[in-house]
């Protein structure tokens, strides 16, 4: 008898907690007077999405509305899923003007900048772009000594506002890197890049990296007169998908460029000059292509216009596509987010389609990242943004970001980005590996 006491007092405890743990949800009903459906490319009218406790719940013409939910007017805006950068460098800002094909400034920061100055620019970059409507990005390495890894940490943890981030930590590449080196600073390069020659030092860039907080691997292919191989590729590729972890590669020639889809990467950085024969191959093995493509006034009207007729055929072919800025330098009376919008007019002149330059900046990227995020639909991320005119129509109205939801919270409302400090911080640990490494031996 005491025993079913017993037990019906823990039931009863159980189902008192379980009713507590239901009205403590949070709850929020958005009136979205137009909403954009990204998979299918087309504007539905008068909808409501439900948010509960930062993911959607509900979307529809009259969604279940719970006692107490919090309401949200967007009844005369544009609403859609968060833009989402797949190539930035949050800790890395160019500031001299220098031709980008140079690389002056970028080679200075490189070398002089320590991390604390870079995640202190990060600081502001990551708030920047949270305000122009990026709900994630991926930071693709050039951060001092893991300053990209610290950064996600301290968004994460509440510290300060910014989108959330995937990380490269350290590149890895063979001697050299992206630098031409001095014989007598043989470091010179580091600790921006891994220099990883033979599979034992490919194996270990992955493994240190990893264990240092990155969450995505870039490898730099061709930037030497000698480069990665498929064989050195796969090595680093099986490595890191063994511990869940995605491989990027920067990749220009269409030898490179081959190499590194053969050898099994799950993205194309740049990818600037690949055949036909090799497109192709991307759209079978489902490669993203990362375009990166700078306007012509830093890149020089040749090579954008070569990028240009490269994005046609990639599109032409079939090849999965997702945006990334590469942005790391300054102008003048712009800021980040809107400098990155502004690398999304490449795909305008290649005559892509208004809705398939938003899926690239949106689900398509969220699929490469492995975001739940990208789409407004039940089970996602509440990450959300409005803007006053349609972004189908003219790809230049997500320069009007007026609305910012990221993991639902408001970020940015009539306009106006509100962040306080809060009463409540938290301090998140480096993430861990989570493939065959956790097996107990």
């Amino acid at each position: 008898m005491k025993t079913c006491h017993r037990v019906f007092g823990y039931a009863l405890a159980g189902l008192v907690l379980l009713s507590s743990s239901a009205t403590a949800q949070n709850h929020t009903v958005i009136d979205a007077g137009h909403l954009l459906d990204v998979v299918n490319g087309r504007i539905l009218d008068n909808q409501q999405i439900l948010v509960t406790d930062g993911h959607i719940a509900e979307v529809g013409p009259r969604v279940t509305t719970p006692q107490g939910a919090h309401r949200i007017d967007l009844s005369g805006s544009y609403v859609m899923p968060g833009l989402i950068d797949a190539h930035t460098h949050l800790a890395l800002q160019e500031m001299d003007g220098s031709d980008i094909n140079d690389h002056g400034s970028y080679y200075y920061a490189s070398l002089i900048e320590d991390t604390s100055m870079r995640v202190a620019q990060g600081t502001m970059l990551a708030r920047a772009m949270l305000e122009a409507g990026f709900v994630w990005v991926r930071d693709t390495g050039n951060n001092g000594l893991y300053g990209d890894v610290t950064l996600r940490r301290a968004i994460e943890g509440g510290w300060i506002p910014g989108p959330n981030m995937v990380t490269a930590g350290r590149m890895i590449a063979p001697f050299g890197g992206q630098f031409q080196m001095n014989p007598e600073k043989p470091a010179l390069g580091e600790p921006e890049y891994f220099y990883a020659d033979s599979h034992e030092e490919i194996i270990r860039a992955v493994r240190e990296n990893v264990h240092y907080g990155a969450t995505f691997v870039k490898l730099i292919i061709d930037n030497q007169p000698y480069i990665y191989s498929e064989e050195d590729v796969r090595v680093a590729v099986e490595e890191a998908h063994d511990m869940g972890v995605k491989v990027m590669a920067h990749a220009t020639s269409d030898e490179g460029i081959r190499n590194a889809v053969l050898g099994g990467v799950d993205s194309i950085e740049h990818g600037f000059d690949p055949s036909d024969a090799t497109l192709q191959l991307m759209a079978d093995r489902g490669t993203y292509l990362v375009g990166t493509d700078f306007p012509a006034s830093r890149l020089g009207e040749t090579r954008y216009w070569s990028n240009v007729e490269r994005n046609k055929r990639a599109y032409a072919t079939g090849v999965p596509m997702a945006f990334g800025s590469d942005v790391v330098y300054y102008e003048e009376g712009k800021t980040r987010g809107e400098q990155t919008i502004g690398f999304l007019f490449s795909y305008v002149d290649a005559e892509l389609p208004n809705a398939h330059i938003l899926r690239m900046a949106t689900m398509h990227a969220a699929d490469l990242l492995g975001a739940n995020s990208g789409r407004i639909e039940a089970g996602r991320n509440a990450d959300i943004v409005a803007m006053p005119a349609n972004p189908l129509d003219d790809i230049s109205a997500l320069y009007g970001v007026s609305f910012v939801m990221k993991d639902g919270r408001v970020y940015k409302e009539g306009g106006q980005f509100r962040w306080d400090i809060p009463t409540k911080l938290n301090n998140p640990r480096r993430k861990q590996p989570r493939g065959n490494m956790l097996k107990q031996h």
